[in-house]
């Protein structure tokens, strides 16, 4: 049977998000796909290994109130925000969270709006919900773009930090952006743990954004899958009517519970990853042939004079089993991204990078 005969028509020529590479086997620097490089805290694999008990027989709660009422007492009260659980949804990850959204809103030709460059995936879902791409350049050196947003379309999404630049957007251009668009304003913030500002409290001041949060990166829990939307309670409702029915399995609810039980201590264990950070950035800022852009996530972004040094730099470093990422479209082919690893990780990537650079670039 030709199966593509059956296939909604518009997905005919669809191309399905590439993620970033997972070697199968150990030996790898792996520094590609913005993964937390240290493993969870330990108590939290000891509330993981106490919950495999007889609960794993029966479903989850559909909608992980204990987490949802935890994120917001515990972790909510540090910004200036909403103040009820019927304002927070949970997900499988952070692209559930994005996919109930356009479920809810996208129907075949809508206009997504979103920024170039940005996270691969909002390409992804527009594309697998028949939307159109609409990608707004960003500014000279990856800023704000400075322009009226008064333009057609249901969904507005800002990835800040920006992936893949690292860069925050500021406050008062996201709410002048929510203020004149006439959809759906999403900031995805999956990177703003490692970052000083959050557009949390914007929610008190605009009924059309919608902040994502993402438990992948800063709490070290990227193979479980748990990610967050905040927003107006009304806005929510609607996202619970069209979710699967047990989207959140339960050991990652237990997990996300003891992530922000511990958050005290995870964040200060991150701190090595703000350290690091600062280090790779002076020492890849001494070459003459590149220059680290200003980063507040888990990850930086590296320009080099000539776009072709770029993608050699990636391939020589894969020789090496060392991973960064490479992008192969135009407004990113002179950069890759590093991913922050542990010391060992990056002291393993600094020297080899300089080997590279000496020998061929």
């Amino acid at each position: 049977m030709d199966f593509k005969k059956l296939i909604r028509t518009h997905l005919k020529d669809f191309e399905a998000y590439v993620p970033g590479e997972q070697p199968t086997e150990g030996g790898w620097v792996k520094l590609n796909t913005n993964e937390n490089p240290y493993p969870p805290n330990p108590e939290i694999l000891t509330d993981l290994k106490n919950a495999a008990d007889d609960r794993l027989k029966l479903y989850p709660d559909p909608f992980a109130r204990v987490l949802r009422e935890k994120f917001l007492n515990l972790y909510l009260k540090d910004f200036d925000t909403v103040d009820h659980i019927d304002n927070i949804f949970v997900g499988n990850g952070t692209d559930d969270v994005l996919e109930v959204l356009f479920k809810l809103f996208i129907e075949p030709g809508d206009d997504v709006i979103f920024f170039d460059p940005s996270y691969g995936m909002y390409i992804t879902l527009t594309e697998l919900y028949g939307g159109n791409c609409v990608e707004i350049p960003l500014g000279e050196n990856f800023s704000f773009p400075e322009r009226n947003f008064e333009i057609k379309g249901k969904l507005l999404i800002i990835n800040s930090p920006n992936n893949p630049t690292g860069q925050s957007f500021d406050n008062d251009s996201i709410q002048s952006a929510c203020e004149s668009f006439p959809g759906v304003v999403i900031v995805d913030e999956t990177y703003a743990d490692f970052s000083d500002t959050s557009v949390l409290p914007l929610l008190k001041q605009v009924d059309n954004l919608v902040v994502t949060r993402s438990f992948s990166k800063s709490f070290s829990l990227a193979s479980l899958r748990l990610g967050l939307a905040i927003a107006d309670k009304n806005l929510i409702s609607l996202m619970n009517r069209v979710k699967l029915p047990y989207n959140v399995n339960y050991m990652a609810q237990v997990a996300g519970i003891s992530c922000i039980e511990h958050k005290e201590e995870v964040f200060e264990n991150n701190k090595n990853i703000l350290s690091e950070r600062k280090r790779l950035k002076e020492q890849l800022n001494k070459y003459d042939e590149i220059s680290v852009l200003p980063s507040d996530s888990n990850f930086i972004l590296v320009k080099f004079e000539n776009e072709s040094c770029a993608k050699l730099m990636f391939e020589k470093l894969k020789e090496r089993r060392i991973l960064i990422r490479y992008f192969s479209k135009p407004s990113l082919a002179q950069f890759v991204r590093i991913s922050v690893g542990t010391e060992k990780q990056n002291d393993k990537f600094l020297s080899e990078f300089d080997k590279i650079l000496d020998k061929n670039l």
